[in-house]
C-alpha cells in the first residue's frame, strides 16, 4: 500500500514538472513580430460621442480627434525626422469657429508629436496614439435659415518614409552552363500570399506587398548581362491618400495643392546588401513621380560584388515624401429657439 502511494505521488510530480516544463518553454520561445507590414501610416478617428448636433450661440462644445499610427516610421531614433500638422476645413468660419485647445490655430496646422506617434516596433505593436482636443464656439445662423449642416474635413498632413528590405537572389552567371548547387534562382519576385512586409530570413521574394507605410514596394524584377546585375522596382500608392512634397506639409490642405507637385516620391537609398547601386533612374537622391499611383525605378549594380558565388540578400530600399489622410463628419446647428 505504501509503495502504491509513493509510486503515485511520483506519478504526480512527473506530471507537475512536465507540464510547468512545456510553460516555460512557451515563455522562454522567443516570438518572432515583424512590424513592417499594413499598408497605413496615421490613421484618424472620432469617439462616438463627439457632439455633432449643437445650437446657436453654443460656447466651448469640445471634441478630440484621435490620431494613431499605424505604420512603422518613425522608430524611436528616428522621432526627430518626423514632422506633421493636423488640419481643419469644410465649414463657414462666419458661422462656425474651431480652436484647437492648445497651441496654434487651425489656419496654421496643429503640430503632431512625433514621440507620441512612433511607429510600430518589437516593443509598440500597436503604434503611438495622440489625441488632440478642440473647441467649437457656433455663432448666429443667416435670418430664417432653420438649421446649417457642414461637413467638417478634418487632415492630416505629413512626413512618412517606406524602409522595404526584399530578399533577392544574386547570382552573376544565371545561365551558365557549370554544374553546381545553388540556394535561389533569379526572375520575377511579387508580393508573396502571406501579404509582405520586412524581408525575414531566406525566402526569395518575402518583404514585398507593404512595408508598414502607405508607399509599398510591390515588385521586382532582376536580370543578369555581362557585367551587371539589372533591377526594376515597382512602388505604388496603396494608403489611400494623397502623395504631397514634403515643403507642403506646412500648407493648408484646404487651400489644395499644385497638381504639379504631387506624387513625388523621394529615393533615399537602395543597396543590394550593404553595396549602394551603382546607378539608379531616376538617380539616388531624386524623385520619382507616380503617374496612376504607380512609378518605377531602374537600378544596376556591377556583378562583382557577387564573387562569383549565388546567394540570398536583402535589397534595402528606402523612400521618403509627404502624405495626407483624411475624415469627415457631419455636424448639425439648429436655429435658438426662444420662449416668450
Amino acid at each position: 500500500m505504501v509503495k502504491m502511494q509513493k509510486k503515485s505521488i511520483l506519478i504526480v510530480v512527473l506530471i507537475i514538472l512536465s507540464i510547468s516544463g512545456c510553460r516555460r518553454a512557451d515563455i522562454d520561445e522567443p516570438r518572432e513580430f515583424n512590424y513592417r507590414t499594413g499598408t497605413e501610416g496615421l490613421y484618424l478617428k472620432l469617439p462616438t460621442n463627439m457632439p455633432t448636433e449643437v445650437y446657436e450661440n453654443d460656447q466651448d462644445v469640445r471634441f478630440i480627434v484621435e490620431v494613431r499610427n499605424r505604420g512603422a516610421f518613425p522608430q524611436s531614433d528616428e522621432v526627430d525626422d518626423f514632422y506633421g500638422k493636423l488640419w481643419m476645413g469644410g465649414y463657414d468660419d462666419r458661422i462656425l469657429q474651431i480652436y484647437p485647445r492648445l497651441g496654434s490655430s487651425v489656419y496654421q496646422g496643429v503640430d503632431l508629436d512625433g514621440y507620441n506617434l512612433e511607429g510600430k516596433s518589437v516593443y509598440n505593436r500597436d503604434g503611438g496614439y495622440d489625441a488632440v482636443e478642440f473647441q467649437m464656439d457656433v455663432g448666429d445662423l443667416p435670418p430664417g435659415m432653420p438649421y446649417y449642416r457642414p461637413r467638417i474635413i478634418m487632415t492630416a498632413s505629413y512626413l512618412y518614409k517606406t524602409m522595404a528590405n526584399p530578399m533577392i537572389c544574386v547570382d552573376p552567371e544565371p545561365r551558365s552552363t557549370r554544374v553546381r548547387e545553388k540556394v535561389c534562382e533569379i526572375g520575377d519576385y511579387s508580393a508573396l500570399g502571406s501579404g509582405g512586409g520586412s524581408g525575414r530570413g531566406g525566402s526569395v521574394g518575402a518583404g514585398l506587398g507593404s512595408q508598414g507605410a502607405p508607399i509599398a514596394v510591390t515588385r521586382v524584377e532582376e536580370d543578369v548581362t555581362g557585367t551587371d546585375i539589372l533591377f526594376k522596382i515597382y512602388i505604388q500608392n496603396v494608403g489611400g491618400g494623397l502623395v504631397i512634397l514634403e515643403s507642403d506639409i506646412d500648407n493648408n490642405p484646404n487651400e489644395g495643392y499644385d497638381w504639379r507637385d504631387m506624387n513625388m516620391i523621394r529615393i533615399e537609398d537602395i543597396k543590394v546588401g550593404n553595396v549602394r547601386m551603382t546607378e539608379c533612374r531616376p538617380a539616388i537622391g531624386r524623385d520619382v513621380e507616380l503617374i496612376d499611383e504607380r512609378g518605377y525605378i531602374f537600378c544596376r549594380v556591377d556583378k562583382s560584388i557577387a564573387k562569383g558565388k549565388a546567394y540570398v540578400t536583402p535589397l534595402n530600399i528606402i523612400l521618403s515624401y509627404g502624405y495626407t489622410t483624411s475624415i469627415e463628419r457631419d455636424i448639425e446647428i439648429f436655429e435658438e429657439v426662444s420662449f416668450r
